[in-house]
């Protein structure tokens, strides 16, 4: 039997299973991530680098309104007034009206006694989940409002250059409000509970996590396809995609829809920060936390096809058998150096290799104009 320099001697049935599974879970994440990029592309023909930065505003704001210290209570009070009066205008419930107070109190009341009440239970992580989805839509949405409304018809460059400034500020912010130190992220206890499964008559020994990461991503992304293709502001949302003008000229709210684009990036991409913190157990500083990840989530959007949201969930499951399977079939070993030092590099060679064949992307559609 001949054997390649380098591979895994334990290769066998297990392994690859293993593998296989753990390379899913991250490309899982990946995905989620992923979806705002192409998302915001493909209303408003924006990279948004401040995507990254959301996604760990994401993460610590789950970790600090779900923690033991003695500010946990009165921020989660703060913030989830912001949050209910944000989704309150946000969803033009009261259509530009002010919104009556008892009414913002008692949401935002029932907001932290619900997510409190659950944080005490298994359903803790849950409860972090929808708190930091719920916190990051409505930044995501202020984003927008401040930073690139106003610039809607300026030089594409203009919104470019912004959306950089943006992500350097929430880098500073992340830094003066959470310290600039790597967190423990504890995951709940059934999250890393033992998992067992018999492979060709093997055993692999692995956790719930990595089966719940999946499940999670594919529940959002479902939830997702259906709200753009069954609903009515999904529909406008693939009509400004398609052309904006002649949405806003046959009576859609494309502003609206761009928020509500904003919106749901954004809360896909707190939802990937949760289980990201509790599959690693940390979250880095703030500062780099969310650079990486959301640079690769961009390289998996492109190489899916940006603007597709099946091409950023194949492209974000393509990044995560890259990165995962190859390190893991090429380990260090005494012998052979091993690929692990390089699988950041992974993300980058593959969108170049799919800029030179195929620009469009992996699912993209070929746009090129015809004269």
């Amino acid at each position: 039997m001949v054997y390649l320099h380098g591979l895994n001697p334990n290769f066998n049935a297990s392994f690859f299973a293993g593998a296989f599974l753990r390379s899913f879970q991250l490309g899982s994440l990946y995905a989620l991530i992923a979806l705002g990029y192409t998302m915001v592309y493909g209303i408003i023909r924006l990279i948004n680098f401040a995507h990254g930065e959301v996604f760990m505003v994401g993460a610590f704001a789950a970790y600090f309104l779900f923690s033991t210290t003695p500010m946990a209570w009165p921020v989660a009070i703060v913030v989830a007034l912001v949050v209910t009066y944000g989704f309150m205008q946000i969803l033009n419930f009261w259509r530009g009206r002010l919104t009556d107070p008892l009414v913002l109190v008692g949401g935002a009341l029932a907001f932290v006694a619900v997510s409190v009440a659950l944080a005490s239970t298994t359903l803790g992580w849950l409860a972090a989940m929808v708190a930091s989805m719920f916190i990051t839509g409505v930044l995501g949405v202020t984003i927008d409002r401040v930073a690139y409304r106003p610039l809607r018809g300026a030089p594409r460059n203009s919104m470019l250059i912004t959306a950089i400034a943006v992500s350097f500020f929430l880098q500073n912010f992340g830094i003066l409000a959470f310290s600039n130190r790597q967190t423990p992220f504890r995951p709940p206890s059934f999250w890393t509970q033992p998992l067992q499964v018999q492979v060709a008559g093997e055993t692999l020994f692995t956790s719930w996590m990595i089966v719940l990461v999946p499940l999670v991503t594919a529940v959002l992304v479902v939830s997702l396809t259906l709200f753009v293709t069954r609903t009515r502001l999904g529909k406008a949302m693939r009509a400004t995609a398609q052309d904006a003008e002649t949405a806003r000229m046959m009576g859609v709210n494309v502003d609206r829809v761009i928020a509500t684009t904003f919106l749901l990036g954004s809360m896909l991409a707190a939802a990937a920060a949760v289980m990201w913190g509790m599959t690693f157990g940390s979250i880095n500083q703030p500062a780099i936390f969310g650079i990486l990840p959301g640079i690769k989530a961009f390289a998996a959007a492109v190489i899916g096809g940006i603007g597709s949201l099946p091409g950023a969930v194949v492209g974000g499951v393509l990044l995560g058998f890259l990165e995962n399977f190859l390190t893991a079939l090429f380990p260090r070993t005494a012998e052979f150096p091993g690929i692990t030092e390089y699988k950041d590099t992974f993300a980058f060679l593959a969108m170049i290799l799919i800029l030179l064949v195929r620009p469009s992307g992996i699912v993209g559609e070929d746009l090129s104009e015809k004269v």
